[in-house]
């Protein structure tokens, strides 16, 4: 009856692709917008979250970090104040030091020098890239040389140091992780392999009887399981190896407490004589003294660093023997280094 009106009532509307166009472009802005958000959070958590890994120098409020925060190949790396920016963020893994995943620290030129200088490099697997934990910083093998703050000075490039500073500030370092008022402080557990644990443990024991904070006989009857006075090397190295989680299977008393430097050899170990091995961290260096006698090595390489409880020296406040730290690997008047035992 009246058409028109059908046909106008049901009349589709034509595609608008101006309006669609609009659409599409929307949605794209909204997508890119959260994109950022999400990217600008990542970077934010990243760089100021109490989960950034970092190494802390033994001179207080200053860490490990890549100069003017660069990404290049051959980068200086110095000492700076703790920010816990991308610069410091270092992670200790096995034998490397690793900076943004792709980068290590490395010797420049692949030195072997005392002073050459330390930059942060392609990690390439190169004995100029390879740092084992020391005493209280990290050894490069290849030079037996260590990372160092030359003089002190902070701002200034590292360098291959003497290791003779192991226990200052110049030569000191200690995995920490960053916290916002940077309270977190070096990290006070021992980490890493079973030879770097044994280390490390017999590093805070020569440093407890350094302090003075704990008693010398307090400290010889741990190590001697309160046998009283003895020679106590072993005692010393069976201790040290029972604190890390590695005792002996058995030993004259108790089990893990072994007082017989000669019977240390009979502990499971890998023998290495000592002419042609090069020590790592945790062995045990075995001296052919009167008895025998027994150190701990702290800081192999091929100038290794020992720790032990030496009976040729008496400490005053125990009239026991003392406790040492010494590169000495030759007594004429006592004996000399004969062998190494690598723990399994």
């Amino acid at each position: 009856m009246y058409p028109h009106v059908y046909k106008n009532k049901h009349k589709s509307k034509k595609f608008d692709p101006s309006g669609f166009l609009s659409l599409v472009v929307l949605l794209f802005g909204a997508f890119i917008l959260l994109f950022v958000i999400i990217f600008v959070f990542k970077i934010i958590a990243r760089y100021h979250s109490s989960a950034i890994p970092e190494v802390k120098s033994g001179i207080a409020g200053y860490c490990l970090d890549v100069h003017r925060d660069s990404l290049d190949s051959n980068a200086d790396v110095d000492s700076w104040s703790c920010n816990g920016t991308a610069a410091q963020d270092w992670t200790v893994s096995s034998d490397t030091i690793r900076h943004n995943k792709n980068y290590c620290l490395s010797i420049q030129n692949n030195g072997t020098s005392s002073g050459d200088k330390i930059v942060s490099d392609t990690c390439n697997g190169s004995a100029s890239q390879v740092w084992t934990t020391s005493i209280d910083g990290f050894e490069n093998p290849a030079s037996a040389l260590c990372l160092d703050v030359p003089n002190s000075k902070t701002d200034t490039q590292l360098i291959l140091g003497s290791c003779n500073g192991l226990t200052g500030p110049n030569e000191a370092w200690a995995t920490s992780v960053w916290s916002k008022d940077n309270t977190s402080g070096a990290s006070t557990s021992c980490s890493g392999s079973e030879g770097q644990l044994i280390a490390c443990y017999a590093a805070e024991q020569w440093a407890i009887w350094q302090s003075g904070a704990t008693s010398h006989s307090t400290l010889l009857n741990n190590y001697s399981d309160g046998n009283g006075y003895e020679e106590w090397c072993a005692d010393f190295v069976s201790y040290v190896y029972k604190e890390s989680g590695h005792p002996f299977s058995y030993g004259e008393r108790n089990g893990w407490d072994e007082y017989l430097a000669d019977n240390i050899q009979n502990m499971g170990f890998t023998y290495h004589p000592a002419n042609g091995y090069i020590p790592q961290a945790g062995d045990v260096a075995y001296f052919d003294y009167p008895g025998g006698h027994v150190e701990i090595v702290a800081v192999g390489g091929s100038k290794p660093i020992f720790i032990y409880g030496d009976s040729g020296a008496t400490d005053p406040s125990t009239g026991n023997g003392d406790m040492a730290e010494d590169t000495i690997t030759n007594y004429p008047s006592e004996g000399q280094l004969e062998y190494y035992l690598s723990p399994n």
